[in-house]
């Protein structure tokens, strides 16, 4: 069984997440990352049930699917090869504000 998860609570994600957050376990990135992420997204009042987490270290053959080549990454799927990356711990609110507002619209 994978560790791809739902952000919001431990339900399997939504079929087609609008945002895919990268996480290392509980490393202190990672949680930073998800509680970052989570004000965000409760500031910006966004579903956060549109988020799925995916855990590298239990499936990391999603790194290499993905073209994610770091943890913590956010990722906004798109087509074919137009995915959009946002590394890191999600702490500069303004680049994470940004990178939201694409799938708030």
């Amino acid at each position: 069984m994978g560790m791809t998860k739902h952000l919001a609570d431990s339900d399997p994600p939504p079929v087609e997440a609008r945002l895919i957050l990268y996480v290392t376990d509980n490393s202190p990135r990672s949680s930073r990352a998800r509680a970052n992420l989570k004000r965000m997204i409760q500031a910006m009042e966004l579903d956060y049930g549109a988020v799925a987490e995916v855990d590298l270290l239990h499936e990391p053959k999603e790194a290499l699917r993905a073209g994610v080549f770091a943890t913590p990454a956010l990722t906004r799927p798109g087509d074919g090869n137009d995915c959009a990356h946002l590394y890191g711990d999600l702490s500069d609110e303004e680049t994470l504000r940004s990178f939201l507002l694409e799938i708030a619209e």
